[in-house]
């Protein structure tokens, strides 16, 4: 799998489809507890289309974890994703990349647009999570909600020896199914446990982003936000704020979808991002 450097940091991700100028770039940035991995399904069914780059954040993969004098940002992680960008725009057609980001992936998503607008021209957002906007916005109680999950979350990570209790309330908590930690194979509670603290470090960068709901005017690229029809009432009403702040933007609600959509409904996101070639 391609590496490329980020400040002195190594960026790993996997590509596919054509390298020879004839494709359109799409990158794919994960949600929490996720790496490129969890692209596969999508990006092998859009690669007669599209050059796909999904991107490992932090730690994850071969992506070396972030190591600054400060505690990492979402630029941080962004940033990453501009180095992918800039590496395989040469290979690709246009001058821009069709960028795909799901919950934490697309509020990098959102950073990167941001900070530099020149690398995104277009992008498709399941269900971005900048909570930071809720507050903002005066959801005030839907903003103390996941605030208190996130920050519950962190604090018995850093806590020690209980991380399966942390993500017992994570996964519970984001799947909208009490239960579905305990309804998982003894593998997969095993793989998920390996990734707790990684998942500390991303939603404490998330806890700390520098964004308002006014900032997002400024992206000028057509924009598309997907929110899972049977998805939990913060992430719907984020998602609507996220459309709504984004001139143009189009929201569209996927029937069936809860907030884990790209693991469920991989079928019909790659039909929808298909259209956009």
């Amino acid at each position: 799998m391609p590496l490329v450097d980020c400040d002195g940091r190594s960026v790993n991700y996997e590509a596919g489809g054509p390298d020879d100028g004839t494709a359109p770039l799409m990158p794919f940035q994960p949600p929490g507890a996720s790496g490129a991995p969890i692209w596969r399904p999508i990006a092998a069914a859009l690669q007669d289309r599209f050059r796909t780059a999904a991107v490992n954040p932090s730690a994850y993969g071969e992506t070396e974890a972030f190591a600054g004098p400060e505690p990492m940002t979402l630029r941080d992680e962004a940033a990453a994703l501009a180095a992918v960008i800039r590496a395989e725009l040469p290979k690709c057609r246009g001058e821009r990349a069709h960028i795909v980001g799901h919950s934490y992936g697309g509020t990098i998503a959102l950073v990167l647009a941001l900070a530099w607008p020149e690398l995104a021209g277009r992008l498709t957002l399941l269900e971005p999570a900048p909570y930071v906007l809720l507050r903002d916005a005066g959801e005030i109680a839907l903003a103390d909600e996941i605030g208190g999950q996130n920050a519950q979350f962190i604090a018995t990570v850093r806590a020690g020896g209980r991380h399966a209790e942390a993500m017992e309330q994570y996964l519970d908590y984001f799947n909208n199914r009490p239960g579905f930690w305990r309804s998982l194979d003894g593998r997969a509670q095993q793989k998920m446990l390996a990734l707790a603290e990684r998942l500390a470090v991303g939603l404490d960068a998330v806890e700390r982003l520098d964004m308002r709901v006014a900032d997002l005017a400024a992206i000028d690229v057509p924009v598309t936000v997907i929110r899972g029809g049977g998805t939990d009432p913060l992430h719907a009403r984020l998602s609507e704020l996220v459309a709504q702040a984004i001139p143009g933007a189009t929201l569209i609600d996927l029937p069936g979808a809860g907030h884990m959509m790209s693991l469920t409904h991989g079928a019909e996101i790659a039909g929808m991002l298909r259209e956009t070639a």
